[in-house]
């Protein structure tokens, strides 16, 4: 099998030499959004129920953000994966949740390894790549359309990728790595608008630290797990009910490099879906005088509506996976904040008398109103139409780099303090230059 040593050489050649300054940039800006965004999980209920059961294990190798507690590398992972899932606020790519896997098992295996910033970022673009490489033999989310989350689909093997690394495996060892990975790969949309959903990024992370570590041993693994007969590919991506896998279609980019033209920041704390949907509905607060009461209607049409956005809100969790629940509070508030996800905000009179007038339809004529559809809005006898753009964030519509250190800091500081947040934000946009990453897990270790 040619498949795995193509991609695991690949994997040991990346340098940041050899990446555009672009890509480069978009990474530390990734890396930024993605600790800030686990800062602002801490004290959520995933994250304090999976750190309750972490917090049994006596082993002090890697930082837990937001707290003085260490534990070990895979453990670590797990914690900081499910918190920088917690809130739906991390960033998005072509396969799914990129970020929140990869950069708990770079910051585990890093800081244990006493690695090099250089080192850790050259990890994070190889296991970012890997990932965009898997994805291309499946359709674009195709295999969430049957169940299958992609971040827990990919997730094991990137994080894998991102360890391995940082471990100096070798291209058997890492082939090994991922077959282990494999075997932990997969996670259920039917869990989506529960604390699972974050926690399929801890899994994920977790699951990549500790099959490259158990490489590392020796451990082994079918070393063509991935595009073996009842492999990966095969099992996994055809549990997905997929069919044409070409795996050329994975190796032909390698080298490419594709951050700056996947990624993607979310500006709201929910479902990426309706980021665009949010937008449209700061418009039409904007340019009206219509408030929430003075709504008849609220139409939400949009071309293709996802088997997960069906969920109807009905708590913290589940109202961040529909559209009617964060467009009213759009609407209601002139914001989508964090704190708009509270059981507390959800129960508002104000907004539960309400909520009733918002309906999502498929409609994929909707398509020809705006690229994500169209709010349909019936009031004081007038009915209007504001199209859902692809939202700021998007790769598309990429952000000024300022932002990305704004809501760093704005999540950040809840947690370490606006100093340590500012701090901490400059040396990792610098990250290329610091001789190890503990100085900053360090500060982010520490509540203000």
């Amino acid at each position: 099998m040619e498949f795995g040593q193509t991609l695991a050489e690949y994997v040991r050649s990346v340098t940041l030499d050899q990446v555009p300054q672009r890509d480069i940039q978009v990474a530390k800006l990734a890396l930024l959004d993605q600790i800030g965004v686990a800062l602002a999980g801490v004290g959520e209920d995933p994250g304090v129920k999976v750190q309750n059961m972490v917090n049994r294990c006596t082993a002090s190798e890697a930082t837990v953000l937001g707290t003085p507690r260490k534990t070990s590398t895979w453990l670590a992972a797990l914690v900081n994966g499910t918190l920088g899932h917690t809130l739906d606020f991390d960033d998005i790519s072509g396969y799914g949740h990129p970020s929140v896997v990869l950069v708990p098992a770079m910051l585990a295996s890093g800081e244990t390894q006493n690695r090099s910033g250089r080192e850790l970022l050259e990890a994070y673009i190889a296991g970012y790549e890997v990932g965009e490489a898997l994805a291309r033999i499946v359709p674009r989310r195709a295999d969430q359309y049957h169940g299958l989350h992609s971040t827990a689909m990919f997730g094991p093997l990137t994080s894998a990728t991102v360890s391995g690394r940082l471990l100096d495996l070798d291209a058997s060892q890492q082939r090994h790595a991922w077959g282990i990975a494999a075997s932990q790969a997969g996670g259920i949309t039917g869990n989506f608008g529960t604390h699972t959903k974050p926690l399929h990024g801890g899994l994920a992370s977790q699951a990549g630290v500790m099959a490259a570590e158990l490489a590392a041993d020796g451990f082994e693994a079918n070393p063509d797990a991935l595009d073996a007969p009842l492999g990966y590919i095969y099992s996994v991506v055809a549990a997905a009910r997929m069919e044409g896998v070409d795996v050329g279609k994975a190796t032909a980019g390698l080298g490419q490099w594709h951050i700056a033209d996947s990624w993607g920041m979310k500006k709201y704390p929910c479902g990426y879906i309706a980021q665009g949907a949010i937008d449209a509905a700061l418009r039409l607060r904007e340019q009206t005088d219509l408030r929430l009461e003075d709504l008849t209607s609220v139409e939400i049409r949009v071309p293709h509506l996802q088997p997960y956005f069906r969920v109807r809100p009905i708590g913290e969790f589940s109202g961040k996976f529909g559209y009617e629940y964060p467009v009213a509070c759009a609407i209601l508030d002139g914001q989508v904040l964090k704190k708009s996800f509270s059981d507390e905000a959800f129960k508002r009179p104000q907004l539960q008398r309400h909520l009733g007038k918002f309906k999502t339809l498929e409609d994929p004529a909707s398509a020809k109103e705006g690229p994500l559809g169209a709010l349909v809005i019936e009031a004081k006898g007038k009915r209007t139409v504001y199209p859902i753009e692809i939202p700021l964030g998007d790769a598309k519509r990429p952000v000024a780099p300022a932002q990305v250190v704004e809501k760093y800091v704005r999540n950040a500081e809840e947690v370490v303090g606006a100093d340590v947040a500012k701090q901490t934000a400059r040396m990792l946009l610098d990250i290329e230059t610091l001789p190890s990453i503990r100085p900053v897990l360090d500060r982010l270790a520490k509540r203000s």
